[in-house]
C-alpha cells in the first residue's frame, strides 16, 4: 500500500478501469491498488456501462477500442461520463494514435477529461486523475456559490419563499405563456389578518415566527410547479399555472382551513392565525398584462378583508367584481356574490 492511500469518509476511492483492448489492465490495476485505490475492471463496453451506472465510481480510466465518438462503444460511454455526468475520465489511446483522432472526444471545455500518452505510468495517471478531481471540486464549489447567490437574489430571507421581484418576473412570464398557449393561470394573494396587532403587542422576532408559520402552510398546500412568494410585510402571493378559477379557489380554501388551525407561540406570546385570500384567473383573453391580473386578485383580497376577514374571495370576470367563495376546503360546493 502507498504511505498516502486515497481515502474518503466511505473508504478507498473507486477507479473504473475500462480496458476494452485488454492490454493495460494488469499493470495499471496493480499500480493503482498499491496507491490505495479500489479498482474495478471491465473488458467490454456493455459491462463498462453497467459499472458506471452503479454510481459508485470516483473516476474512470478508458482504454477504448476506437477513438471515434460516433461508434457504438462511445455511444454507450459518453452519456455516462463528464460533462453529461460528474464522472471524470482519463483516456488511454494506443501508442501511435494521433491527438487529432481523439481530440473530438474531449473537445467540450466543460469535460472533466484528459488523455495520457503511451506507455502508461500509474503515477502519472493518478496525478492526472487527481487534477481532474480537484478541478471538479472547484467547479462544484463555484456552482454552489452561484446557486446560493441566485437563491439570495430571488428568495425572501425571512420565509424562504420567493421574493416580490422574482414573483413579478414570473408573473409576467406565466402571463405571456398563458396568452400563447391558452392554458389557464390563477393568482392568489393572501394577507395575515390583524398582523399589525401582532407586531404592536409582541416583539418583531415573534412576528417573523408568524410569517414563517404561514409560509410553511402555503408551501405545504401548493404544487411544485406553483410559485409561492412573500410580496410585502404580511402579504403573500401564489402563482398557479394550468389552474382555472374554480381550481384556484379550491386551493385557497384549503390554505384557509390549514391556516385556521395554525397557532404560533413562544414563552411570552401566542397567536391564532387567520388569513384573508383573494384569487383571480386568466384564460388567455381579456387582459393586457400580468399587472391587470394582479389588480383583480387584489380587489378580491380587499373584498375578503372588508367582508369580515378569514375568508376567500375571487374576482368574477362575468360580474367584473369580487365574490365570496364558500364550501368545504378542497371540494368547492359553490360560489356566491359577496353581497348575498
Amino acid at each position: 500500500m502507498s504511505p498516502h492511500p486515497v481515502e474518503t469518509a466511505a473508504g478507498p476511492q473507486t477507479l473504473l478501469l475500462l480496458d476494452h483492448r485488454g492490454a493495460e489492465s494488469a499493470s495499471l490495476r496493480a499500480q493503482f491498488q498499491e496507491r490505495g485505490w479500489r479498482v474495478r475492471l471491465s473488458r467490454a463496453p456493455e459491462d463498462s456501462a453497467a459499472l458506471i451506472d452503479e454510481g459508485r465510481a470516483t473516476a474512470a480510466l478508458i482504454a477504448p477500442l476506437t477513438l471515434s465518438p460516433d461508434t457504438a462503444e462511445w455511444q454507450l460511454l459518453l452519456p455516462r461520463l463528464s460533462p453529461q455526468t460528474k464522472l471524470p475520465w482519463l483516456l488511454l489511446p494506443w501508442e501511435d494514435a494521433r491527438p487529432s483522432r481523439f481530440a473530438e472526444l474531449v473537445r467540450d471545455p466543460a469535460t472533466l477529461a484528459d488523455w495520457l500518452p503511451a506507455p502508461f505510468d500509474g503515477a502519472e495517471a493518478e496525478a492526472r486523475i487527481q487534477n481532474l478531481l480537484r478541478l471538479g471540486k472547484l467547479l462544484a464549489d463555484q456552482e454552489a456559490r452561484q446557486a446560493a447567490l441566485r437563491d439570495q437574489l430571488i428568495s425572501d430571507h425571512k420565509t424562504g419563499l420567493a421574493n416580490d421581484r422574482h414573483f413579478r418576473t414570473r408573473l409576467a412570464e406565466e402571463f405571456e405563456r398563458c396568452q400563447r398557449h391558452g392554458a389557464p393561470l390563477s393568482l392568489m394573494l393572501l394577507d395575515i389578518d390583524d398582523f399589525k396587532g401582532v407586531n404592536d403587542n409582541a416583539h418583531y422576532d415573534f412576528g417573523d415566527q408568524v410569517l414563517r408559520g404561514v409560509a410553511d402552510v402555503i408551501s405545504q398546500s401548493v404544487r411544485n410547479i406553483d410559485l409561492a412568494a412573500r410580496i410585502g410585510g404580511d402579504e403573500f402571493g401564489v402563482l398557479m399555472p394550468n389552474t382555472n378559477l374554480e381550481e384556484g379557489v379550491g386551493v385557497a380554501m384549503r390554505i384557509l382551513a390549514a391556516a385556521d388551525g395554525l397557532i404560533v407561540s413562544d414563552e411570552e406570546f401566542h397567536a391564532d392565525v387567520h388569513l384573508s385570500i383573494g384569487t383571480a384567473s386568466f384564460d388567455g383573453r381579456g387582459l393586457a398584462d400580468g399587472t391587470q391580473l394582479f389588480l383583480r386578485a387584489n380587489e378580491a383580497l380587499k373584498a375578503a378583508k372588508a367582508g369580515g376577514k378569514n375568508r376567500v374571495c375571487f374576482f368574477d370576470p362575468l360580474r367584473r367584481s369580487a365574490s365570496q367563495a364558500f364550501g368545504a376546503p378542497g371540494s368547492i360546493q359553490g360560489i356566491r356574490p359577496e353581497n348575498q
